[in-house]
This record gives structure tokens, sequence and C-alpha cells, in this order.
């Protein structure tokens, strides 16, 4: 459960399958990027050579070569240069290259080499022979494989950002992709749906909604579209959270009273309460190693973060500072915990150790209110949704750099944002 997602359910209270359509365009705004000065890896995108007179292939190698630059430079690993870069020469280590021809069948055939420099040995060669609407995957892939080849880390570029748009009790679940493209309409049910997350192998997205009238825990299946009750409990079901292994899910329920954390089979089975307590004990989130959770609890006169075990026992209280703190998730890793505090009257987001060492607030007065903060699978990149622009809208803050991209446009209110695994 994320602060937003408790706020408009509360709100509400008081008072087949899902269309998918191509999300609206785009308002510009200008957005301040403070950068750190980090290592990174200089890698050169060399020539993506389109063979023959084909205007469509000459478009595919020209559209591969775009996108694939853009993931390793919103990567933040890399330094991109070669021709028609700002950065031409640089002391390259890596080099892309690609050749995209139509084969006699008439299937685009690409082939994408990665190879050393300057001494130019091949180190990595993929073929792809994808749909038009099958391009920019294919760089996303190959963009990972570099990823994955010249670092050793997993790359990001197949990841999705689940959110909720709309306003009033009117709000669908919408997915992009990790760089601002391909928005896409999940549901279209007329109601309010909200606190979408992926489960580890990106097959569901469990979500709360009123689509049955009462508000109930519903799984979609990202291949087919297909929506399913899962739980729907007199009182809130609040922010379903996946276990690192897909076995179960996290949730609140308020079905003895107030506000409790429960562990749930996907079946929408209780397993298990793991918080007796007068007070409102709400926004569970699973630790990377499956163990312990972390949770908001007014139990002290102001909601503030503690910690469990998956049993419920040996709770501890994890953040003093801050009037109001909740939403916490930590990185894959479990190296930080980001979440969003409240000092005064504004909501800002903030990143420390789980001990709650080197605690700092990533955004400041001019973000106006930030919330809902998801990590992507690498540890290093962190959504969340912030007002900023009058409306609030999606960002991404790169923790290494501490550099800040707006992920989603339009007019309407984005929330609630998930990252795919």
């Amino acid at each position: 459960m994320r602060a937003t997602c408790f706020l408009v359910l509360a709100a509400c209270c008081l008072g087949s399958l899902p269309a998918l359509a191509q999300g609206g365009g785009r308002t510009e705004v200008s957005i301040e990027h403070t950068a750190t000065a980090v290592l990174k890896t200089d890698l050169r995108v060399g020539d993506f050579r389109g063979l023959g007179d084909d205007r469509g292939v000459q478009e595919t190698a020209a559209r591969l070569r775009e996108v694939l630059a853009n993931d390793l430079l919103l990567s933040g690993l890399f330094r991109v240069g070669g021709p028609g870069f700002p950065d031409k020469e640089l002391p390259f280590s890596w080099t892309t290259e690609a050749t995209v021809e139509r084969g006699s069948d008439g299937v685009l055939v690409v082939n994408l080499n990665l190879l050393s420099w300057p001494d130019r040995q091949l180190v990595l060669t993929k073929r792809y022979k994808p749909a038009p609407e099958q391009v920019r995957t294919t760089a996303h892939h190959f963009a990972n494989e570099v990823v994955r080849t010249t670092t050793g880390s997993e790359g990001i570029a197949l990841t999705r950002i689940a959110f909720s748009r709309g306003r009033g009790d009117r709000r669908d679940i919408y997915v992009v992709d990790y760089d601002g493209e391909g928005l896409l309409r999940l549901t279209a049910n007329r109601t309010l749906n909200l606190c979408p997350d992926w489960s580890p192998d990106a097959a569901r997205i469990a979500f709360t909604s009123y689509r049955g009238g009462q508000q109930g825990l519903y799984f979609l299946e990202t291949a087919t579209g297909a929506v399913r009750q899962v739980l729907s409990m007199e009182g809130l079901n609040l922010g379903a959270d996946w276990s690192p292994d897909g076995k179960e899910l996290l949730i609140s329920l308020s079905k003895s009273g107030d506000p409790e954390v429960y562990r749930i089979t996907p079946e929408g089975a209780i397993v298990k309460r793991l918080t007796v307590s007068p007070a409102i004990e709400i926004s569970p989130s699973w630790a990377p190693n499956g163990r312990e959770l972390v949770f908001t609890s007014d139990s002290s006169g102001t909601p503030q973060l503690y910690m469990i075990d998956r049993e419920g026992a040996g709770k501890r209280r994890v953040t003093f500072e801050g009037k109001y703190n909740d939403s916490a998730t930590l990185s894959p890793s479990g190296e930080w915990l980001a979440y969003a505090t409240r000092e005064d009257v504004l909501t800002q987001i903030v990143v420390m150790r789980p001990g709650g060492e080197d605690r700092r607030i990533v955004t400041d007065a001019s973000w106006r209110n930030c919330e809902d903060p998801s990590w992507a699978p690498d540890g290093r990149h962190l959504v969340f949704a912030s007002d900023k622009s009058g409306t609030s809208k999606l960002y991404v803050y790169d923790v290494v750099e501490n550099g800040f991209r707006q992920l989603t446009f339009g007019n309407d209110p984005d929330i609630t944002p998930g990252w795919s695994h």
C-alpha cells in the first residue's frame, strides 16, 4: 500500500478483457538535473547499415541505433559517442555495429555486434528477425546484453512501469516502458483502480479496484489482459506487494477493525495475520530476502516505519525523523530504503540505509509533493510521483548520479507507480 493509494481510496470510500488503448501525447516540461561525476565505460555506437535501397530497412537501422544509444545512456553506466554524437571521440573500450536487411521472405533480419575497441575483436553477436512493432524491443534486448557483457550488471531496458492515471473515482491502470515510450491503458471499467504491483515474473499485476462495486484485490494477466478478483473483504483491501518468490503477497485488511498487515496466497487465502494493534498498520513491503518486511504504523502517535519478520515477530522502529513517513520500499539488494516523508506541509522522497544511516532527502520544495517510490531491478533507479508541474506525473531518480528525468506527460494525474522486476 502506498500513501497516495490510501488517501485516494479513503476519499472514495466516503462517498472481461480490458480495452488496450494507446495513451495520449506529451507536453514537454523543463526538469532540473543535478548530476554527480561517476566513472563510466566509454562505448562507441558505430555504423548501423541498412543493406539495399529498401526505405523500411534504412529506417529500421536508424531507429535501432537511436534506441540502443538511449538505452545505454539511461543505464547510467556509459558515456556514449561516435559518428553523429556530440562526443565523437572518447577513449572508447567498446563499439557496437549492426546490419539490417530484408530476407527473401520479406522478413527483416538484424545482426547486432559488440566489439572491443580499437582492436575490433568480436565479443558478442546477436541475430534477430523482428516484426516492425518489435524493433524497439530488439534494441532493448541487445542493450541488456551489452550491459551484462561489459559490466556484469543486469540491464533494465526491457522493464516497464505500471501506474494509475485519472481523476476522482475514475482512474485506470496504465503501463509505460522504462524510457517513457509505449504507453498503454490496461483497464477501462469506469471505476477506481490503483496501486499496481508486478509479480516477480511480470506475468501478473496485482492492483486494488472497485471493479466489483466493493474495494478488492485483483490480478491482471499481462499476456492476455484478463482480470480476475482475488480478494474482496469488508473494509479496506489495500496495497498488495508480491513476495520475492511470487508465492505470497502482503496486504493491509481492516476486516477485524483497524487496518492490519496480512500474508495471503495468490488465490486469496489468508496465510497469517502479522500485526495485532489498535494502531493503523498499512503499506507493507517485502524485503528482498523474503524473510522481513517494512510497513507503516502510527503506534507511536505519528506514521513511522517499522520492520518485522515474516512471522510478525521482532518489531523494530526504523524512522525517527519526519512527522509522517510512508510508502517504504527496499532496493533489490537490500542496500537502500526509499520512502515518502512529510516534514511540514510537503511530502518528499528519502533514501537511506535500512539501519537509518546515510539518510538524505533527495527532493526539495521545488518538487512540491513527492510520493510512492518504487525501485528498478538494478537498484540504481527509482520512480516516484510528483506534482512539480502542477499535475502529478512520474519521474525517475538516479541514486548514483543524483539526476532526474520525467517519465510521463499529459494532463491527467499519474500516481502509485510500480516498476517491473
